[in-house]
């Protein structure tokens, strides 16, 4: 191993300050999430996201809206609108069906994992797919080499695969384009696409064949729908079922799913079904990159079960709600297959000062379709959007924008909330004669809890924290801000059983009012200050079953503190 020089030393010490000069969020929840889907900020957005709809365009556009709780059965939020140039046959409603299109992809993965796990995800695609096994690679730039394709990187749209194989190849639609070459009859897609039958696996794996590679495997993301049929066609190697009948053995009768269909619904009447085309494509095989059906209810039942691990063990849905590679936006990275927004939030609604929220996403479309499902696991809360109609695009966009702005913003504030009334106050040591004491609470227009006074035994901790962190020299406030770490136990035995809950939070350090720098490196800079490899920046709170906290301790001090 090779030494430190000097200069690594004056910069490691160097990022330390600039890490710590300014609170700098560390990414997660701010708060632990609200539970109460009646809390006042949540009823009194109800209003304000109805403002935010009135430019949608009501006769042309049909929709359904839902917010929902991982903490609650009943819905945050529902609104239904039937346009009123009856886009559809139906009277939406939250169990009229529509076509999903590519949120069946998030679907096909979520059956996979329920049903593998995602031990597969680095084994190539080669191993479950013989043919592809096959496939000569003489030419890197027109030979795809599937033996560097694996099941993870079908899933997370980096693979390096085409689009797709057949479905809009314009030889389905016209027989010459002008200063393009002339196509032999062999060479004319004949299956799988709009208006055509659909491609037996035979026929299928042919032209997959001799589709030319996009880019290197997880080089850069590629949306890829063909990605999901050959990930479903993994695990009917795997499994020896019918990927069909994965979907409705592992998501749809486990969760109850009556209004979610693989095949079209043709025997239904509460569907929206404009236009016709779009509504009875039937997609065969790719199917699990874009032909599921199904309910607003059934999507944010699905969703639900996701934030809630329902289905999954609680560490493969962290896997799963985790970027796989960016994209070539800063505001987006690509998951499996999430689309990963991230959003700036203010830490207040009337707040200048913001931090980093992720939301996964898999957006749907296919002809006047566009449809949403929208998770964001640092407040519990997801979001199913589904749109029909001649002018879908700008409803859609509508739609999300008010969810974006509006009930991430309330959550936010009705966790906080929370938050002031289970942990806020002064906690100090029952001993007699002993000086300690921590003084929780919060920092105007600041995300998380705030400490302002850490005295242990009649010493300034807070102040020592401070020096410690390269801070000083500076002049204002100072404090540190306390992050939940998603550590929570119920069970230990230091606490009554059934009575009281314990909550880890970790401390930052920084200066109030400044705003965080891009470059601030809180994940980089946690977890410093240790004492005989006993955390100093951890805060452990016992709740009582009433939800509020009547106790504090911190292992680097060696000292538990009772609410005064």
């Amino acid at each position: 191993m090779r030494p430190f020089s000097p200069s690594s030393l004056v910069w490691i010490a160097v990022a330390s300050q600039l890490g710590a000069a300014q609170n700098c969020p560390i990414l997660g929840p701010a708060y632990p999430a609200v539970t109460n889907i009646a809390a006042p900020k949540l009823t009194a957005a109800k209003a304000r996201f109805e403002k935010a709809l009135e430019s949608v365009n009501r006769s042309s556009t049909s929709f359904a809206v839902q917010v929902y709780s991982a903490h609650d059965d009943d819905l945050i939020y529902s609104t239904y609108h039937t346009a009123t140039d009856q886009v559809g046959a139906a009277v939406v409603g939250p169990d009229t069906i529509w076509r999903l299109f590519s949120i069946s992809k998030a679907i096909t993965v979520y059956a996979f994992l329920a049903k593998l796990g995602d031990k597969y995800w680095n084994e190539p695609i080669t191993n479950y797919i013989p043919e592809l096994a096959d496939a000569p690679v003489h030419d890197p730039i027109r030979d795809v080499n599937w033996a560097e394709v694996t099941l993870g990187s079908l899933a997370g749209q980096s693979s390096g695969i085409t689009r797709d194989y057949s479905l809009r190849d314009s030889s389905t639609v016209q027989s010459q384009i002008p200063g393009f070459r002339t196509l032999k009859d062999s060479e004319i897609i004949k299956c799988g696409s709009f208006g055509l039958r659909t491609c037996n696996r035979t026929e299928a794996m042919r032209i997959i064949m001799k589709t030319y590679p996009w880019a290197l495997s997880y080089r850069t993301p590629n949306y890829s729908t063909l990605a999901f049929q050959l990930l479903a066609y993994a695990a009917e190697n795997i499994t020896g079922e019918s990927f069909p009948d994965i979907i409705v053995n592992q998501l749809i009768k486990p969760l109850n799913l009556t209004r979610t269909s693989v095949p079209i619904p043709r025997n239904e009447t509460n569907v929206v079904n404009y236009p016709a085309a779009a509504w009875e494509l039937d997609l065969g095989d790719l199917s699990p990159g874009g032909g599921y059906s199904q309910s607003a209810s059934d999507l944010s039942t699905l969703g639900r079960s996701i934030l809630r691990s329902t289905l999954l063990p609680p560490i493969v849905t962290r896997r799963w709600l985790a970027p796989a590679i960016h994209s070539g936006s800063v505001r987006f990275s690509m998951g499996r297959p999430w689309e990963i927004l991230r959003h700036a939030l203010p830490a207040a609604l009337t707040s200048n000062v913001t931090r980093n929220v992720d939301i996964y996403s898999k957006q749907g479309g296919g002809g006047v379709y566009t449809t949403l499902i929208a998770l964001s696991p640092d407040h519990d809360i997801g979001a199913s959007i589904l749109t029909a109609g001649d002018e879908t695009q700008a409803a859609f966009n509508t739609i999300r924008q008010a969810f974006l702005d509006v009930w991430l913003g309330v959550a936010e504030e009705a966790a906080r909330d929370q938050a002031q009334a289970t942990y806020e106050g002064t906690y100090a040591s029952n001993a007699v004669g002993d000086n300690s004491s921590i003084v929780v609470g919060l920092s105007p227009g600041e995300p998380a809890l705030f400490v302002d006074q850490v005295i242990s035994n009649g010493t300034d901790v807070l102040q020592y924290i401070v020096n410690t962190a390269g801070l000083g020299g500076k002049k204002g406030k100072f404090g540190l801000w306390l992050y939940p770490m998603g550590l929570v136990d119920e069970n230990n035995e230091n606490v009554d059983r059934g009575r009281k809950k314990r909550v880890a939070f970790r401390g930052w350090p920084g200066l109030v009012g400044e705003k965080p720098s891009e470059t601030c490196g809180s994940w980089a800079e946690s977890d410093r200050l240790r004492w005989g490899n006993y955390p100093g920046d951890l805060y452990v709170f016992e709740v009582d079953q009433g939800g509020k906290a009547s106790v504090l301790e911190n292992p680097g001090l060696g000292r538990m503190f009772w609410r005064v």
